[in-house]
């Protein structure tokens, strides 16, 4: 006779998701280029010899600025690396680092609940079984004398 138990550590949390989605991106992305490159591959071939004639003084001046300009693109690498991809990289590993305790402690709610849940349904059908009657006093009024039955003494 065997037992079909699942083990926690085969269910996959939220944070394995996370690391897989900048490889997602890059897939997708690849994809993408892959597929514009075949559709405007006749296109391309077409136009290859007049557009090498056509554009290479754009090709030379685009090469020229994107080389006066390579100062500032590496700056804005750097300056994505530290405010995107490190944040990022950082969340991902909180995530995962806490995701035991964050199961600890939903698990430890959710039983807190349900025990609760039982406990007052169980609580509620003895009171209805044993049917306690109470029977409740009637407050004592104090009600002050009125002013004529007052009787002062005088010394």
């Amino acid at each position: 006779m065997t037992s079909s138990v699942k083990s926690l550590d085969s269910e996959p949390g939220f944070a394995p998701t996370l690391e897989y989605l900048p490889l997602i991106a890059s897939y997708a992305f690849q994809t993408a280029r892959s597929c514009f490159q075949f559709i405007s591959w006749p296109i391309r071939s077409a136009l290859s010899y007049s557009g090498l004639v056509l554009f290479w003084p754009f090709a030379f001046i685009s090469s020229a600025f994107l080389y006066i300009l390579a100062p500032f693109i590496v700056f804005l690498e750097v300056l994505f690396d530290i405010f995107l991809l490190t944040p990022y990289n950082l969340v991902v590993y909180l995530v995962d680092a806490v995701y035991p305790l964050y199961v600890f402690c939903g698990v430890a709610c959710i039983t807190g609940v349900v025990i609760g849940v039982v406990a007052r349904w169980i609580v509620l059908g003895i009171i209805e079984i044993v049917q306690i009657d109470v029977v409740e006093e009637q407050p004592k009024r104090l009600v002050a004398p009125l002013k004529e039955e007052v009787k002062w003494e005088e010394d």
